[in-house]
């Protein structure tokens, strides 16, 4: 029988020589396993990464972008994909052989589970801790996941929209993990899954980070919590992020995020409350309170 059909689909922009290992690493990839396609999209790149993809497209799928559209780039991905099952990468980030294998077992055995978070290590093998993530590498079921390694089904993705168009950075992940559990579905930490992200993440504009963290994150806390959780919840991310944004000089980029969010307020999506339960994670981060009691107890 034809195993499972994946697509690995990977967003790149501006880094031309991370796109070439994961590219080198992927192709070898559909040497070692059957049923696999890569498609890569580019982000309207400028430093030769959409010439280098170009010149593949006898071999994986290429999709080339004129301008960054942040995450929304990889829907165009999302949409072309012929598998049952996606797994998402960053130009920074591969895959072995041995977690597609796991991957195939693990949505061939329990058609409950949506979305497979995977194990993100490092060149070295160490792992990154995320609060995305479980803290104990065992199976178990788990809040969310990282974006630059996961696997999800292709239907229930498309379900809920891909990802949201309109976060462009940040909190992407939290937001398809809502969508997941609202439906009933089922998100699973397994360790035997890994991602190498080789990189280990740059350091990005802090006024992209303030911007988008707070206005997504309000963006979740309005949808998803009760009233009074919602605004207790919304004030503390203010406080956090104009906290943030006056370390970093920042402030009017912070009251910018408020007003367009205040300009274009979400509907209301309440999850319910053992689904908020699992949401812990996102309410400990956005949690004043919280914050300042594990910065005392660190």
């Amino acid at each position: 029988m034809k195993p499972l059909c994946i697509s690995i689909v990977f967003l790149n922009y501006n880094r031309v020589d991370e796109t070439r290992r994961t590219t080198e690493k992927l192709l070898s990839l559909q040497n070692e396993e059957d049923n696999i396609e890569v498609i890569a999209v580019d982000n309207g790149s400028t430093d030769g990464t959409s010439e280098f993809l170009a010149g593949l497209q006898d071999r994986i799928t290429v999709v080339l972008l004129r301008e960054n559209s942040g995450i929304e780039g990889y829907n165009r991905g999302f949409e072309l994909a012929r598998g049952d099952i996606i797994i998402v990468l960053d130009d920074d980030s591969h895959v072995e052989a041995e977690t597609v294998r796991r991957v195939r077992e693990l949505f061939l055995e329990n058609a409950s589970i949506a979305i497979v978070a995977f194990r993100i290590v490092d060149n070295e093998g160490r792992r990154f801790n995320t609060w995305h993530i479980p803290k104990d590498d065992h199976y178990q079921e788990s809040f969310a996941f990282v974006g630059c390694g996961f696997a999800i089904r292709k239907d229930i993705f498309r379900e809920i929209g891909f990802y949201p168009p309109d976060f462009f950075l940040y909190h992407n992940e939290i937001y398809v993990a809502l969508r997941v559990r609202s439906r009933g579905h089922k998100i699973v930490y397994d360790p035997l899954c890994v991602a190498f992200h080789r990189t280990g993440g740059e350091t990005r504009d802090p006024s992209r980070r303030i911007y988008y963290t707070l206005k997504n994150s309000l963006t979740l806390i309005w949808m998803t919590y009760p009233f009074m959780t919602a605004i207790y919840l919304a004030v503390s991310r203010i406080i956090i992020s104009f906290g943030l944004a006056l370390v970093h000089g920042k402030i009017g980029v912070a009251f910018q995020a408020l007003h367009d969010f205040i300009s274009s307020t979400p509907e209301k999506e309440p999850l319910s409350e053992n689904a908020r339960a699992m949401m812990r994670p996102f309410f400990l981060q956005n949690s004043i309170v919280h914050r300042i009691f594990q910065r005392e107890t660190a």
